[in-house]
């Protein structure tokens, strides 16, 4: 169902004036009226399932009618996106919009030549070719050039022409196998971390050997291989905790974005983002805060970039025990109407992060936290029931679960599930923490909660063994952790005095 309410959304975003070129039928039985009403249906979030669809027509789910009917209609889908008016939408900025034409343009182009138009195909591509060539569309400027250098040998022979071409493609060669290399080694670096966001020694170098092995390609100006070169760096500085060399890696990749003639507000934002985090962990909690909001400001409403910015700054304002800003980016996130169609990992981190702003309304005194009803949307329930995929990352996202669930249990007063959990915390901690291992914050901490366990839950015996173990967790600043910056949600000191309020 995501595929057609994706396709909705963009071409309805547009106000397509002529939606016969979506609903008109592909075959003579099948009337048009019926694409009409799921296409309108769609538009105003009257159906969200295939089943609402199916109820909707009148068809059985599983017959073979509904299944041709939406194969063909998600067709009628695509060929308005060629006509689409990107040019004019404020949602994209001006390198964006020359992506798009230069895309269009290639597809464009490549119907020409099979259908055998030579001439108007090397017309298309010399006058599109300057277009991608200054817009850094690398893909496109090759195969406009590798065309142009064939047409001036074979059809019109240009010998100047052609060793134009010639050395035009040689060097968009050797841009596009820059990106690409660049590109995949992030990818790989990268992905280890998507779910999994505990300690992974083997992977803390391997980006050195990948900025090694992209030195021959140093020289490549294009904007991904820049932004795709730097965001290898700083993962690799990110992960070995270098908070203070991962920042000034951020303001290089800033500074060469800027400094490009075709300057992509998009990819300034990435690279910003990252600036945050690493403010964040430096403790420059209110500079984070600020530059991030811009950011979300700065990003189109409801895209999946701008859940991803506020989803990161609801998480810096927790760290920061800023918790009006957290609850203002909750509810932001979760109120729009997209929030549905955002994929599983953003909806578990909001769940992770609601599940800790909760708390905060409920322990900190000072939160000043707006009553909303975001928060009925969040489920306790669920949250202490059901296992989401961060689970599985037994020494990342899976700690601050078992830390908010203990918490839930301990201010509802249920001692005798607290005493489970506390039990299971302590298995869970010796077998998948050690000294040596890293995350020694929450180590600690940990070890910090398990001595309640056997001690009936006493404020006074909890105080005294634990004390001494926060002495150590206070030595060791939060701004340096050897964990990764997602897993302390709220700083452990601050943890520790809602627990010592909760035993009272």
């Amino acid at each position: 169902m995501i595929y057609f309410q994706e396709l909705a959304r963009v071409v309805t975003g547009y106000k397509l004036r002529q939606i016969e070129v979506i609903t008109r039928p592909l075959r003579a039985d099948v009337s048009e009226n019926r694409f009409k009403v799921v296409y309108h249906a769609l538009k105003e979030g009257r159906v969200n399932s295939f089943e609402e669809v199916a109820q909707l027509l009148e068809l059985e789910i599983e017959s073979r009618a509904f299944r041709r009917f939406l194969v063909e209609f998600r067709k009628r889908f695509f060929a308005p996106l060629l006509f689409l008016d990107t040019a004019s939408s404020p949602n994209f900025n001006d390198t964006q919009k020359a992506n798009f034409r230069c895309q269009r343009q290639l597809a464009f182009f490549k119907t020409l030549l099979y259908r055998n138009c030579p001439e108007n195909a090397r017309l298309l591509a010399e006058n599109s070719f300057e277009l991608a060539l200054q817009n850094d569309v690398t893909f496109v400027a090759l195969e406009f050039a590798t065309y142009l250098k064939q047409y001036y040998v074979e059809r019109q022979l240009n010998v100047e022409k052609h060793l134009h071409y010639k050395a035009l493609v040689e060097q968009l060669r050797f841009n596009w196998e820059a990106e690409n290399l660049a590109l995949g080694y992030h990818q790989a670096i990268l992905a280890p971390y998507v779910i999994k966001k505990a300690i992974q020694p083997e992977l803390l170098y391997v980006s050195e050997e990948y900025l090694q092995a992209l030195e021959p390609y140093r020289h490549c100006n294009t904007l991904m291989f820049i932004s795709a070169y730097y965001a290898i760096k700083y993962t690799g500085e990110m992960h070995r905790f270098e908070w203070s060399a991962a920042n000034v890696t951020c303001e290089e990749a800033l500074q060469k974005l800027n400094g490009k003639s075709c300057i992509s507000p998009r990819l300034l934002r990435v690279f910003q983002a990252y600036h945050v985090i690493c403010l964040s962990m430096l403790d420059q909690f209110e500079e984070a805060l600020v530059l991030n909001w811009g950011i979300v400001k700065t990003e189109v409403e409801g895209s999946r970039n701008w859940f991803i910015y506020l989803d990161n700054l609801f998480l810096m304002a927790l760290k920061g025990n800023q918790y009006q800003d957290a609850g203002k980016a909750a509810c932001m996130m979760y109120q729009h109407d997209n929030f549905k169609v955002m994929s599983e990992s953003i909806q578990e981190s909001w769940n992770l992060q609601m599940a800790y702003l909760i708390l905060a309304k409920k322990l900190e005194p000072n939160a000043q936290i707006a009553d909303s009803e975001v928060f009925s949307g969040f489920r306790l329930n669920k949250f202490m029931n059901n296992v989401p995929n961060y689970a599985k990352d037994k020494k990342g996202l899976n700690v601050p679960i078992l830390i908010a669930q203990l918490l839930f249990l301990l201010s509802e007063k249920n001692y005798d599930l607290a005493q489970e959990k506390l039990a299971a915390l302590r298995k869970y901690r010796v077998k998948h923490f050690s000294t040596e291992g890293g995350s020694y914050r929450t180590l600690l901490f940990v070890r910090a909660l398990c001595v309640m366990a056997g001690t009936r839950v006493s404020k006074s015996i909890f105080l005294k063994k634990s004390t001494p173990i926060l002495t150590i967790l206070k030595s060791i600043p939060k701004s340096n952790p050897d964990q990764h910056f997602q897993i302390e949600i709220i700083p452990y000191e601050v943890l520790w005095h809602w627990v010592l309020n909760l035993l009272d």
